[in-house]
């Protein structure tokens, strides 16, 4: 299990490491939201919203990877 938790955490390592863009509609919403607070209020929802894009990101990346280990034992592969 140690070398599965090893093998997990450098593919999502590796896959972090790559830079998706983000839409554009988000980049605008982003714009308008940062001329309505102050500069430290938006760094606070920033910093949430990449957060939970990165936490949203690990948690399909686990569930896709464990699926992919279930089709391999089964046999389907």
């Amino acid at each position: 299990m140690s070398k599965l938790n090893d093998l997990m955490q450098s593919e999502y390592e590796a896959m972090a490491a790559m830079e998706i863009p983000m839409p554009d509609t988000f980049e605008r919403a982003m714009a308008f939201i940062r001329t309505k607070v102050t500069k430290k209020e938006f760094m606070v929802i920033e910093s949430a919203i990449y957060s939970g894009c990165i936490d949203s990101e690990h948690k399909a990346f686990e569930q896709g990877f464990m699926r992919g280990i279930a089709v391999v034992k089964g046999g389907a592969v």
